[in-house]
Protein backbone atom coordinates (compact mmCIF):
# COMPACT_ATOMS: atom_id res chain seq x y z
CA UNK A 1 0.00 0.00 0.00
CA UNK A 2 1.32 3.69 -0.80
CA UNK A 3 2.16 5.29 2.18
CA UNK A 4 -0.03 8.92 3.50
CA UNK A 5 2.41 11.09 2.85
CA UNK A 6 3.37 9.30 -0.90
CA UNK A 7 -0.37 9.66 -1.78
CA UNK A 8 -0.54 13.19 -0.85
CA UNK A 9 2.50 14.14 -1.97
CA UNK A 10 0.58 12.13 -5.76
CA UNK A 11 -2.12 14.12 -5.18
CA UNK A 12 -0.22 17.44 -4.86
CA UNK A 13 1.72 16.95 -7.88
CA UNK A 14 -1.82 16.20 -9.94
CA UNK A 15 -3.05 19.38 -8.11
CA UNK A 16 -0.42 21.09 -9.59
CA UNK A 17 -0.28 19.83 -13.17
CA UNK A 18 -4.10 20.64 -13.38
CA UNK A 19 -3.56 24.49 -12.66
CA UNK A 20 -1.52 24.64 -15.47
CA UNK A 21 -3.79 24.93 -17.98
CA UNK A 22 -3.23 28.07 -20.09
CA UNK A 23 -6.22 30.83 -20.68
CA UNK A 24 -5.60 31.48 -24.45
CA UNK A 25 -6.32 28.69 -26.88
CA UNK A 26 -5.47 28.97 -30.75
CA UNK A 27 -6.44 26.02 -32.55
CA UNK A 28 -8.89 23.24 -32.41
CA UNK A 29 -8.46 19.33 -31.58
CA UNK A 30 -9.15 16.73 -34.65
CA UNK A 31 -8.84 13.10 -34.64
CA UNK A 32 -5.86 11.82 -35.82
CA UNK A 33 -3.65 15.00 -35.63
CA UNK A 34 -0.22 14.40 -34.98
CA UNK A 35 -0.10 15.51 -31.10
CA UNK A 36 -3.30 12.95 -30.89
CA UNK A 37 -0.82 9.73 -31.83
CA UNK A 38 1.83 11.40 -30.11
CA UNK A 39 -0.03 11.29 -26.70
CA UNK A 40 -1.73 7.83 -27.26
CA UNK A 41 1.29 6.35 -27.85
CA UNK A 42 2.68 7.70 -24.88
CA UNK A 43 -0.41 6.26 -23.23
CA UNK A 44 0.09 2.95 -24.62
CA UNK A 45 3.24 2.66 -23.47
CA UNK A 46 2.52 3.40 -19.52
CA UNK A 47 4.01 1.61 -17.43
CA UNK A 48 5.87 -0.77 -20.11
CA UNK A 49 8.57 0.82 -21.10
CA UNK A 50 8.02 0.77 -24.51
CA UNK A 51 9.40 -2.88 -24.35
CA UNK A 52 7.39 -5.59 -26.52
CA UNK A 53 5.15 -7.12 -23.90
CA UNK A 54 2.06 -9.58 -23.84
CA UNK A 55 -0.47 -7.93 -22.19
CA UNK A 56 -4.39 -6.62 -22.20
CA UNK A 57 -4.61 -2.73 -21.56
CA UNK A 58 -8.47 -1.42 -20.61
CA UNK A 59 -7.59 2.26 -21.16
CA UNK A 60 -9.99 5.24 -21.10
CA UNK A 61 -8.77 8.89 -23.03
CA UNK A 62 -10.81 11.96 -22.11
CA UNK A 63 -10.05 15.18 -24.20
CA UNK A 64 -12.04 18.64 -23.44
CA UNK A 65 -11.85 21.33 -25.67
CA UNK A 66 -13.49 25.04 -25.14
CA UNK A 67 -12.73 26.01 -28.32
CA UNK A 68 -12.43 25.98 -32.15
CA UNK A 69 -14.70 24.62 -34.66
CA UNK A 70 -15.27 21.20 -32.56
CA UNK A 71 -15.74 22.40 -28.92
CA UNK A 72 -17.06 19.79 -26.39
CA UNK A 73 -15.40 16.81 -24.77
CA UNK A 74 -14.44 13.29 -25.96
CA UNK A 75 -14.11 9.55 -23.95
CA UNK A 76 -12.43 7.03 -25.52
CA UNK A 77 -12.95 3.96 -23.88
CA UNK A 78 -10.56 1.18 -25.74
CA UNK A 79 -9.63 -2.58 -25.07
CA UNK A 80 -6.18 -2.83 -26.10
CA UNK A 81 -4.59 -6.49 -26.56
CA UNK A 82 -1.27 -6.87 -27.40
CA UNK A 83 0.64 -10.63 -27.65
CA UNK A 84 4.33 -11.01 -28.51
CA UNK A 85 5.02 -14.09 -29.97
CA UNK A 86 8.54 -13.65 -29.17
CA UNK A 87 10.53 -11.09 -26.64
CA UNK A 88 11.40 -8.93 -29.50
CA UNK A 89 8.11 -8.71 -31.28
CA UNK A 90 4.46 -7.59 -30.37
CA UNK A 91 1.43 -6.56 -32.45
CA UNK A 92 -1.70 -4.98 -30.95
CA UNK A 93 -5.06 -4.07 -31.58
CA UNK A 94 -6.63 -1.14 -30.37
CA UNK A 95 -10.72 -0.74 -30.36
CA UNK A 96 -12.15 1.94 -28.93
CA UNK A 97 -15.77 3.49 -27.83
CA UNK A 98 -16.13 7.10 -28.57
CA UNK A 99 -18.12 9.34 -26.83
CA UNK A 100 -18.57 12.92 -28.28
CA UNK A 101 -20.12 15.77 -26.44
CA UNK A 102 -20.65 18.68 -28.62
CA UNK A 103 -20.36 21.98 -26.57
CA UNK A 104 -22.59 24.13 -29.82
CA UNK A 105 -24.89 21.60 -29.80
CA UNK A 106 -26.07 21.96 -26.53
CA UNK A 107 -24.85 19.37 -25.04
CA UNK A 108 -25.65 17.03 -27.47
CA UNK A 109 -23.62 13.02 -26.48
CA UNK A 110 -22.76 11.19 -29.80
CA UNK A 111 -21.71 7.65 -28.99
CA UNK A 112 -20.40 4.77 -31.40
CA UNK A 113 -17.23 3.13 -32.48
CA UNK A 114 -14.07 5.27 -32.84
CA UNK A 115 -11.22 4.56 -35.21
CA UNK A 116 -9.26 0.76 -35.04
CA UNK A 117 -5.57 1.14 -34.27
CA UNK A 118 -2.81 -1.35 -34.73
CA UNK A 119 0.28 -1.89 -33.55
CA UNK A 120 3.66 -3.31 -34.07
CA UNK A 121 6.33 -3.26 -31.73
CA UNK A 122 10.17 -4.40 -32.02
CA UNK A 123 12.64 -4.32 -29.16
CA UNK A 124 15.93 -5.18 -30.74
CA UNK A 125 18.20 -7.27 -27.99
CA UNK A 126 15.32 -7.84 -25.64
CA UNK A 127 17.38 -10.52 -23.78
CA UNK A 128 20.48 -8.94 -23.53
CA UNK A 129 19.88 -4.90 -22.40
CA UNK A 130 17.52 -4.56 -19.25
CA UNK A 131 18.27 -1.22 -17.97
CA UNK A 132 18.71 -0.05 -22.11
CA UNK A 133 15.92 -0.58 -23.95
CA UNK A 134 15.44 0.83 -27.77
CA UNK A 135 11.93 -0.02 -29.04
CA UNK A 136 10.66 1.21 -32.92
CA UNK A 137 7.18 0.99 -33.93
CA UNK A 138 4.67 1.26 -36.37
CA UNK A 139 0.91 2.49 -35.44
CA UNK A 140 -1.96 2.24 -37.92
CA UNK A 141 -5.07 3.65 -37.38
CA UNK A 142 -7.97 2.18 -39.47
CA UNK A 143 -11.15 4.86 -40.44
CA UNK A 144 -13.96 2.96 -38.86
CA UNK A 145 -15.38 6.01 -37.30
CA UNK A 146 -19.11 6.19 -36.67
CA UNK A 147 -19.13 8.94 -34.36
CA UNK A 148 -19.36 12.12 -36.34
CA UNK A 149 -18.38 15.49 -35.58
CA UNK A 150 -19.93 19.07 -36.47
CA UNK A 151 -17.10 19.87 -38.59
CA UNK A 152 -15.84 16.28 -39.75
CA UNK A 153 -12.90 15.61 -41.13
CA UNK A 154 -14.78 12.74 -43.02
CA UNK A 155 -12.94 9.13 -43.15
CA UNK A 156 -8.78 9.22 -41.49
CA UNK A 157 -6.10 7.03 -42.49
CA UNK A 158 -2.83 7.61 -40.01
CA UNK A 159 0.54 6.06 -40.20
CA UNK A 160 2.98 6.72 -37.53
CA UNK A 161 6.26 5.40 -36.93
CA UNK A 162 8.11 5.99 -33.77
CA UNK A 163 10.98 5.25 -31.90
CA UNK A 164 11.75 4.93 -27.91
CA UNK A 165 14.73 4.51 -25.93
CA UNK A 166 14.33 3.92 -22.19
CA UNK A 167 16.97 4.39 -19.84
CA UNK A 168 16.34 3.25 -15.79
CA UNK A 169 18.44 3.28 -12.71
CA UNK A 170 17.95 2.20 -9.11
CA UNK A 171 15.38 4.58 -9.00
CA UNK A 172 15.24 7.25 -11.81
CA UNK A 173 14.28 6.68 -15.70
CA UNK A 174 14.12 8.62 -18.55
CA UNK A 175 12.24 7.99 -21.93
CA UNK A 176 12.65 9.44 -25.06
CA UNK A 177 10.36 9.36 -27.77
CA UNK A 178 10.23 10.58 -31.83
CA UNK A 179 7.52 9.66 -34.06
CA UNK A 180 6.21 10.67 -37.49
CA UNK A 181 2.32 10.85 -38.37
CA UNK A 182 1.44 11.02 -42.06
CA UNK A 183 -2.28 12.13 -41.92
CA UNK A 184 -4.39 10.71 -45.36
CA UNK A 185 -8.46 12.60 -45.49
CA UNK A 186 -10.79 13.67 -47.71
CA UNK A 187 -9.11 17.17 -47.52
CA UNK A 188 -5.51 16.25 -47.87
CA UNK A 189 -1.96 14.51 -47.21
CA UNK A 190 -0.30 15.68 -43.96
CA UNK A 191 2.84 14.78 -42.36
CA UNK A 192 3.97 15.66 -38.92
CA UNK A 193 6.85 15.27 -36.59
CA UNK A 194 7.09 15.10 -33.16
CA UNK A 195 9.58 14.65 -29.87
CA UNK A 196 8.79 13.77 -26.61
CA UNK A 197 11.49 13.83 -23.53
CA UNK A 198 10.25 12.36 -20.04
CA UNK A 199 12.09 12.18 -16.43
CA UNK A 200 10.66 10.27 -13.32
CA UNK A 201 11.26 7.65 -10.39
CA UNK A 202 10.24 4.44 -8.68
CA UNK A 203 8.77 5.05 -5.27
CA UNK A 204 7.17 3.30 -2.32
CA UNK A 205 9.47 0.52 -2.70
CA UNK A 206 9.03 0.07 -6.70
CA UNK A 207 5.19 -0.05 -6.12
CA UNK A 208 4.75 3.71 -8.09
CA UNK A 209 6.29 4.59 -11.42
CA UNK A 210 6.16 8.76 -11.35
CA UNK A 211 7.03 10.92 -14.49
CA UNK A 212 6.90 14.10 -16.03
CA UNK A 213 7.75 15.10 -19.62
CA UNK A 214 7.42 17.47 -22.35
CA UNK A 215 5.68 16.34 -25.88
CA UNK A 216 6.53 19.08 -28.99
CA UNK A 217 5.34 18.65 -32.35
CA UNK A 218 5.07 20.57 -35.97
CA UNK A 219 3.44 20.20 -39.38
CA UNK A 220 6.05 19.62 -42.00
CA UNK A 221 4.18 19.31 -44.79
CA UNK A 222 1.24 19.09 -46.69
CA UNK A 223 -0.63 18.13 -49.77
CA UNK A 224 -4.19 19.83 -50.01
CA UNK A 225 -6.72 18.61 -52.37
CA UNK A 226 -7.50 20.48 -55.00
CA UNK A 227 -11.64 21.69 -56.26
CA UNK A 228 -10.42 19.91 -59.78
CA UNK A 229 -9.42 16.91 -58.33
CA UNK A 230 -5.83 15.72 -57.01
CA UNK A 231 -3.66 17.31 -54.63
CA UNK A 232 -0.83 20.07 -54.64
CA UNK A 233 1.45 21.53 -51.99
CA UNK A 234 0.27 24.21 -50.12
CA UNK A 235 2.25 25.75 -46.59
CA UNK A 236 -1.29 26.71 -45.36
CA UNK A 237 -4.05 24.83 -43.59
CA UNK A 238 -6.34 21.96 -45.35
CA UNK A 239 -10.01 22.23 -45.44
CA UNK A 240 -11.56 21.73 -41.45
CA UNK A 241 -7.98 22.98 -40.11
CA UNK A 242 -7.02 25.91 -38.22
CA UNK A 243 -3.07 26.85 -37.64
CA UNK A 244 -1.97 24.27 -38.80
CA UNK A 245 0.40 25.77 -41.73
CA UNK A 246 3.75 24.22 -42.01
CA UNK A 247 6.31 25.08 -38.71
CA UNK A 248 3.13 25.74 -36.63
CA UNK A 249 4.60 24.64 -33.32
CA UNK A 250 2.61 23.02 -30.32
CA UNK A 251 3.79 21.77 -26.72
CA UNK A 252 2.39 19.88 -24.17
CA UNK A 253 3.55 19.39 -20.56
CA UNK A 254 2.86 15.54 -19.20
CA UNK A 255 2.76 13.81 -16.22
CA UNK A 256 2.23 9.94 -16.04
CA UNK A 257 1.67 7.53 -12.92
CA UNK A 258 1.88 3.77 -12.22
CA UNK A 259 0.63 1.84 -9.34
CA UNK A 260 2.19 -1.56 -9.90
CA UNK A 261 -0.44 -3.51 -7.15
CA UNK A 262 1.69 -6.89 -8.38
CA UNK A 263 4.11 -7.88 -10.59
CA UNK A 264 1.89 -8.72 -13.14
CA UNK A 265 -0.60 -5.86 -12.96
CA UNK A 266 -0.66 -1.65 -12.43
CA UNK A 267 -3.04 0.81 -12.68
CA UNK A 268 -1.57 3.87 -14.83
CA UNK A 269 -2.46 7.56 -15.40
CA UNK A 270 -1.96 10.52 -16.85
CA UNK A 271 -2.23 14.53 -17.67
CA UNK A 272 -2.05 16.31 -20.95
CA UNK A 273 -1.23 19.78 -20.63
CA UNK A 274 -0.58 22.32 -23.61
CA UNK A 275 1.48 25.14 -23.00
CA UNK A 276 1.94 27.07 -26.23
CA UNK A 277 -0.34 29.38 -27.77
CA UNK A 278 -0.98 27.09 -30.74
CA UNK A 279 -2.96 23.82 -29.20
CA UNK A 280 -5.57 21.36 -30.04
CA UNK A 281 -7.62 21.02 -27.09
CA UNK A 282 -7.23 22.49 -23.51
CA UNK A 283 -6.58 19.43 -21.23
CA UNK A 284 -6.23 15.71 -22.00
CA UNK A 285 -6.17 12.94 -19.48
CA UNK A 286 -5.97 9.02 -19.19
CA UNK A 287 -6.79 5.94 -16.79
CA UNK A 288 -6.12 2.42 -17.40
CA UNK A 289 -5.91 -0.77 -16.10
CA UNK A 290 -3.20 -3.45 -17.29
CA UNK A 291 -2.23 -7.19 -17.35
CA UNK A 292 0.84 -8.67 -18.21
CA UNK A 293 1.05 -12.31 -19.38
Amino acid sequence: MIGRAAAAWLLRALAAALLLVPAVARAHHVPGHGASEGVRTINSLNGAGGRANTRLLLINEFVYTGFGLNPGTMDSLSIVGEYAPRPWLSMALQAPLLMFRAADTNGETRVGYGDTRVQLRFTPHASKLIHRVFTAGLNASIPTRTVRFTVDPGPIVAIAPYAVFTRTYMTWYWQTLAISAVDIRRAGVAIDFGVSGQVGARLASGKVNLGFGLLLDTRLAAWCASPEGGREFCPGNRAGELFRELGTFRGTGLMAVAYNFHRRGSLVGSVQVPFTRIRDYTIGWSLGLQMFF
